[in-house]
């Protein structure tokens, strides 16, 4: 007879934040906030293998992102260096944290809450250790020195709009030309990512994301569901197959077979959490998507940021 393994710490932790998460009352659920630009086409979800240099591209339908690496000058060597793309669940939570603060503030220069990276990381609900620290840093620098191109094909053409994320950062601290860069008290996120963040902010719940911070692709598809369900009519479910799916959300994969049946268990942990998210799944057709209530209440989004931040 087989006996069941013991789960690790980090599965016992991953497996209490998503109970707590689904036990959690939609009215009592704080939020977060990410860029529509981020619910269509995202992030790499590990490193990519590009040289330093290279543009990244992710496309969705007439969507299409470009994440472009711009090198920093290094005061000791005087030669220009890439600090790299970023990618994974850190990026997409860092970014959702500093949204949520500037649009809370009202304001794109963010004072950081927290003093040390170590705050911060506990600040995201991240667990603690040098590797994490190390992560949380690394993503930030390269999260401030790249510019994301969002490029439209409407019927009147190609829209494209070019937007730094963020547009005032500290690297290679004058005492300390040695560390690519110290805890920041500020970050100026660019004015034009801020007013696409201002009009078309995407509200999520931050226990959610916490519960999904090891699965960059179910952060993704949780984002996507948030901002596509409510926009669908009653009477108007949207079908989507599983080749538009996995053009979307599995790039990594080359079988068909291996991406869909891994999606479906990233989509079953997505709707243990997002329980008003109506999807049926359509077998090896694809999955088919009803009009939904947000994860966040839309009353609680009329009453204002402050409380819920």
């Amino acid at each position: 007879m087989s006996t069941k393994k013991d789960l690790t710490p980090v599965a016992k932790r991953r497996t209490k934040l998503i109970y707590e998460a689904f036990q959690e009352e939609p009215d009592d659920r704080d939020m977060l906030f990410q860029s529509s630009v981020m619910a269509h086409c995202y992030l790499p979800r590990r490193e990519p293998g590009l040289a330093p240099n290279e543009i990244w591209q992710a496309e969705s339908g007439k969507f299409s992102l470009y994440v472009m690496p711009m090198p920093v000058r290094n005061p000791v060597s005087h030669e220009l260096q890439y600090l790299g793309l970023p990618y994974g669940v850190k990026a997409r939570l860092i970014l959702a944290h500093l949204n949520t603060i500037a649009l809370k503030t009202q304001n794109r220069k963010i004072d950081m809450p927290a003093s040390s990276v170590t705050d911060f990381n506990n600040y995201m609900g991240l667990s603690e250790g040098g590797s994490q620290i190390n992560a949380v840093r690394d993503q930030i620098s390269r999260l401030a020195s790249c510019v994301i191109r969002m490029t439209y094909d409407g019927q009147e053409g190609q829209k494209n709009i070019n937007m730094p994320l963020v547009s005032g950062f500290t690297l290679f601290p004058e005492k300390h030309p040695d560390q690519l860069m110290l805890w920041p008290s500020e970050i100026e996120l660019s004015e034009l990512y801020f007013a696409n963040l201002m009009e078309h902010a995407v509200p999520l719940a931050k226990s959610h994301l916490t519960a999904l911070s090891n699965n960059a692709t179910a952060i993704d598809w949780y984002t996507f569901l948030a901002h596509r369900l409510h926009r669908i009519q009653s009477n108007k479910p949207q079908f989507l197959a599983w080749q538009t799916i996995k053009d979307q959300f599995g790039g990594d994969y080359n079988r068909m077979v291996d991406f869909r049946a891994n999606f479906k268990k990233v989509h079953r942990l997505v709707k243990s959490l997002y329980t008003d998210a109506r999807v049926e799944e359509k077998g090896t057709r694809g999955l088919t998507l009803h009009f939904s209530q947000t994860p966040i209440p839309k009353r609680l989004l009329s009453s204002g940021l402050d409380a819920k931040v």
